[in-house]
């Protein structure tokens, strides 16, 4: 059984550097992210239509270049989606549009064992190094090397800041700016005052309770000044992101060396 690699620079106070994987599902592009040494790759269910089994691949990809995979979940899908990625090796879950206490209890009900949760038990499964492990210290590994990642990215989630924020077994609150920024009525503007406040919200709830916080940004500069702020859990960019601005520069280093050319 693998540790934890966002665990253990969170743990130690560094901070985790994870990249999205959003083209679809390459297991080549997870290998990269790996061999070049980020902490994990981020796996979106939400917005891509990545089966369980294609999840699972990249999931397996990402173990064996010995990095974290963390996915996001299909919220409405059922409890068997907060753990499926877990039997297939993930390290981590996210969970979008937490909202209240009682959503994030649910979240750690099916994503924990006892005592945090009531997680269904499967010991055959890659998590458990398919059968090879010893149960009861696979149930304790479990608990200790995984983590849950609850998204804030409502304003009625910030009136119940305090209360999801200290529900044991959450380890990390993620801000969704664009959706966040929506719903606070200033689409986008990351800059807008009300963005500001409801970030420097969520921080101080986060501390109180003893728990990580993060958000994805397109930038390292802009990841930098959050790691200011506080944050340690940072996902930046992605492979989308990468092959855009791969491919602008490309076209306007092209277009200057071969100006003029009839």
């Amino acid at each position: 059984m693998r540790r934890s690699l966002v665990l253990e620079k969170l743990r130690a106070g560094k901070v985790a550097l994870l990249t999205s994987i959003t083209l679809g599902p390459s297991t080549q592009a997870v290998e990269v992210a790996g061999r070049a040494g980020l902490d994990g790759v981020w796996i979106d269910m939400e917005h891509r239509s990545l089966s369980q089994h294609e999840a699972a691949e990249m999931i397996n990809a990402a173990r064996i270049v010995d990095t974290d995979a963390m996915v996001r979940i299909r919220k409405g899908e059922g409890y068997t989606s907060f753990f499926r990625p877990f039997e297939d090796g993930a390290s981590g879950i996210m969970v979008p549009h937490v909202k209240s206490r009682e959503e994030a209890e649910w979240v750690v009900l099916n994503a924990k064992y006892p005592p945090l949760g009531r997680r269904g038990c499967d010991t055959f499964m890659p998590d458990a190094d398919v059968g090879f492990s010893d149960p009861l210290v696979y149930l304790e590994h479990a608990n200790r090397e995984t983590f849950v990642v609850i998204q804030i990215e409502d304003a009625e989630a910030l009136g119940h800041l305090d209360e999801i924020a200290s529900v044991p077994g959450l380890d990390v609150l993620f801000i969704g700016p664009a959706d966040l920024s929506i719903s606070l009525g200033v689409p986008f503007q990351t800059d807008s005052a009300p963005y500001r406040q409801a970030v420097q919200q969520i921080r101080q709830s986060a501390e109180r309770h003893g728990k990580w916080w993060g958000l994805v940004v397109g930038d390292v500069p802009t990841a930098a000044s959050y790691v200011q702020q506080g944050a340690r859990f940072l996902c930046v960019g992605g492979d989308l992101f990468f092959l855009k601005a791969a491919c602008m520069s490309l076209r306007k280093e092209f277009d200057k060396a071969t100006a003029g050319i009839a």
